[in-house]
């Protein structure tokens, strides 16, 4: 039996074994990344010049060292908390460590059938509370998702009739979610706007809203001028789980049109089955369709999974379907991390975010599941595992952000002509060495900025 048909035989046997289909992609070809180092350097560096001043301007050494780095990027990569909630203290600790070693954005999940105001919401709104605080106390940008959606509500959501009374409970929820959480910059406004009449989604109380107000469009203009009167300087977000669909494009050339006050396009990317994993040529087509619009691109929601795909969404429902009937049952029905999906992960990832971050009109990229554990349809979507100990694409993407992406310097400098320099855009802080003392600083090196950085040091 010759080595060749020895290893076909053994992935024959593999794939029946474990039930995965003969299309199972279990290696990653590398994506050609054609120019995108280049468009890094270009769109995500810049020159600046340090100038360092004594608070007695009378004091002019002539030599110093200074060392200094990067420690929070202008661009986003984010994860979603939404997964955290139900671990225990113990596990939520270690997601909480992995998330500050790695991310600088997250996103907090508001979903009104978890925030139901007709219940006591005292031990929810410490919670929520207490994840905000965490965030801002660890310089990590935060995203409220959704102010208003479809899916996820109560059951009196579901059932309620008077449309112009929900629309003023509606515009009460969205009210006290934005005056609540005044350190949210960035909001998901409408969740997948263009989805609520698909034959998915269970009619309710927001869907008869909707045809209240005329219809998908007016609706959605209605819900971005009311966000923008309350108000007007966080970032709004139009977010969709089918970027690709025409009437996505159609709903936000209609925003451009009548003037809409939004400031990003959010797309999902779930590449939990065959049919729904970008090529390097979809990806860059799809971002390429809508920067014509001129607006930043956020993706929202990335899953890309180290567990089997399915074939298309059909096959996946018959898998989704099984696993409810199982939590029905209280069991659990995941599908387990495969060790050579787990490396197709990591490699995958790697181009996916070298693409994206060499993307002009690309803002944030977030992971919507950190760990394996408790992941959303049961996927082994995670960077962790079902520990939470970091898989091979935790140490890909922590050597691209921290590492790759990064900019570190030690000089010896002329104080007088102060620290010239070329990197990342965002937060840096450092030391400066004068005469035998040493001095802290921070500065925000922004692309914008068109002046030399002023320090005065002070101990």
């Amino acid at each position: 039996m010759s080595i060749r048909f020895s290893i076909l035989l053994f992935l024959a046997l593999y794939f029946s074994m474990t039930g995965l289909c003969a299309q199972e992609n279990l290696m990653h070809k590398s994506w050609q990344l054609e120019g995108a180092n280049q468009r890094i350097d270009s769109i995500r560096k810049g020159l600046t010049t340090l100038e360092f001043f004594y608070p007695d301007k009378q004091q002019k050494p002539s030599k110093a060292v200074a060392s200094f780095e990067l420690v929070n990027h202008d661009f986003n990569f984010g994860v979603s908390l939404t997964q955290m909630s139900p671990l225990s203290t113990n596990y939520q600790e270690i997601y909480k460590a992995c998330v500050k070693e790695l991310f600088n954005f997250v996103t907090l999940g508001f979903y009104w059938a978890g925030r139901d105001e007709r219940k006591d919401l005292t031990g929810y709104k410490r919670q929520m509370r207490a994840k905000v605080n965490w965030a801002v106390d660890n310089n990590i940008k935060i995203k409220g998702h959704p102010l208003l959606w479809h899916e996820s509500l109560p059951k009196w959501v579901i059932d309620y009739k008077d449309s112009a009374k929900l629309e003023k409970i509606i515009h009460k929820r969205i009210k006290d979610l934005i005056l609540s959480y005044p350190e949210i910059e960035y909001w998901d406004v409408y969740n997948e706007a263009i989805a609520p009449f698909k034959n998915h989604v269970t009619p309710s109380g927001v869907t008869r809203w909707i045809t209240y107000k005329g219809g998908i469009y007016p609706a959605m203009k209605s819900l971005y001028d009311f966000v923008n009167e309350l108000n007007p300087n966080k970032i709004y977000t139009n977010n969709h789980y089918h970027p690709t669909d025409p009437e996505f494009l159609k709903l936000n050339r209609f925003f451009i049109e009548e003037n809409v006050g939004y400031h990003a396009i959010g797309m999902q990317a779930h590449m939990q089955t065959h049919d729904g994993v970008f090529s390097e040529k979809e990806l860059w087509n799809l971002v390429n369709t809508f920067t014509t619009l001129g607006k930043k691109i956020q993706f929202t929601e990335v899953t890309v999974t180290s567990s089997k795909l399915f074939h298309n969404w059909k096959d996946h429902q018959v898998f989704l379907a099984k696993r409810k009937e199982a939590q029905k049952r209280g069991k659990t029905l995941n599908l387990p991390s495969i060790a050579e999906k787990e490396v197709y992960q990591a490699a995958y990832l790697k181009d996916f975010y070298t693409l994206l971050f060499s993307h002009p009109n690309v803002s944030s990229i977030t992971m919507w599941n950190l760990t394996d554990r408790n992941a959303w349809r049961g996927h082994a979507a995670g960077i962790l595992d079902m520990e939470l100990q970091p898989k091979k694409s935790f140490f890909t993407l922590k050597k691209l952000i921290k590492d790759t992406w990064t900019t570190r310097v030690d000089t010896t400098f002329d104080f007088d002509k102060g620290v010239t320099f070329s990197g990342f855009y965002g937060t840096y802080e450092g030391v400066v060495k004068v005469d035998g003392t040493s001095y802290p600083f921070r500065f925000e090196h922004k692309k914008e900025a068109d002046k030399p950085i002023r320090i005065t040091l002070s101990k």
